[in-house]
């Protein structure tokens, strides 16, 4: 009855930003007759066809940031497309879900766009995750070898620091585990 895609590519740029770009496309297999917001949908045809494409440096601060809407139900979905600028200058890391909260009111977005934020910063964090040269001077193990915390250590269960991965290959960052009562 319904079929969700979420598609998101990472890219290093020439000028040494991380990008990424999200595209959301929900599409019915059945036809659907116009509406007074819309013409005729033929099966297939996206109900949503949503992107959102963000750019950030080093630090994880967003440079760039825009929505695309290439196909809505209603005209007036369009007028979020500007809502992503506000995003331009903050970091994405811990806190971002509050920072999207204070930035981005429920009701002056789209939540399909919202909702496609996090994949997005998923993507980044892989897209970034074995550095600007993945086969040289920022493999993982040169990262290993340079004495900087990689920023994905703490970051999820098996990146934890108290946990074997991390022991493994980051020593210098392992903490104790916390007592639990």
């Amino acid at each position: 009855m319904h079929t969700r895609s979420i598609t998101c590519e990472g890219f290093l740029r020439d000028d040494g930003l991380w990008e990424v770009e999200a595209w959301l496309r929900d599409t019915k297999p059945f036809l659907q007759p116009a509406s007074r917001f819309r013409g005729e949908l033929k099966p297939g045809d996206p109900v949503h066809d949503i992107g959102l494409r963000l750019a950030i440096d080093e630090t994880m601060t967003i440079r760039e940031a825009e929505a695309m809407m290439r196909g809505t139900p209603y005209a007036t979905c369009i007028d979020v497309e500007p809502i992503l600028g506000r995003l331009v200058g903050e970091r994405v890391g811990p806190g971002w879900r509050e920072v999207l909260r204070r930035k981005i009111a429920r009701l002056e977005t789209c939540t399909h766009l919202m909702e496609l934020l996090g994949p997005a910063v998923t993507t980044l964090y892989q897209t970034m995750s074995h550095g600007k040269n993945p086969e040289g001077r920022d493999s993982l193990e040169d990262q290993q070898k340079t004495g900087r915390r990689p920023f994905f250590i703490g970051g999820c269960h098996s990146w934890r620091t108290d946990g074997p991965v991390v022991a493994a290959m980051f020593p210098q960052f392992v903490t104790e585990p916390v007592a639990k009562d």
